[in-house]
């Protein structure tokens, strides 16, 4: 009996740091736990519905590569590669090293139209008592540390949500 041909690595629009929480139907974890294994991630579909697609080639890319902390407006970090491909607010896709402060980006939270958000110390100082914005918005960027460099791809629609809210791309 013939072995069965293996799928081919897909080129990835990711480059997460070790820590970086993906929004798997675990909930968050971080992606080099999850290197060679094959997990339900959190995504859209072009019905604009969020749903989970398989995320499969979880693999490390690089062993030290430049890391960018990104900060949101809640105050959450995530570290990524500036070759990392995140979704913009008006659906084009732009690479962490070109994002500046103040950068909207599109988010897999939504609440309905004229929803505030409590004046409650778990949420940001930043969004508390304010009505709701869909996007993830920068409030931060910073260079200088390095680290090692994971990605993967995502079947279907080969985009997922982090938990720091910003959907990215995985592949083309």
């Amino acid at each position: 009996m013939a072995d069965k041909p293996k799928n081919p690595i897909l080129p990835t629009l990711t480059r997460l740091a070790a820590d970086s929480l993906v929004e798997t139907i675990d909930g968050p974890v971080e992606i080099v736990k999850l290197v060679g294994k094959v997990m339900p991630v959190l995504t859209r579909f072009d019905s604009g519905e969020l749903g989970f697609r398989m995320m499969t080639q979880i693999r490390e890319l690089e062993p030290e590569a430049p890391l960018l902390r990104l900060t949101n407006a809640d105050g959450q970090t995530l570290r990524v590669g500036l070759d990392h491909v995140f979704v913009r607010a008006d659906g084009t896709e732009v690479r962490a090293g070109e994002i500046t402060e103040g950068a909207e980006l599109d988010s897999g939270w939504s609440y309905p139209d004229g929803y505030v958000v409590p004046d409650a110390e778990e949420y940001g100082e930043g969004v508390r008592g304010k009505s709701w914005r869909p996007p993830v918005i920068v409030r931060g960027v910073e260079g200088g540390e390095t680290g090692p460099l994971y990605g993967f791809s995502v079947k279907e629609t080969k985009s997922y949500f982090l938990t720091f809210g910003a959907r990215s791309r995985a592949q083309e």
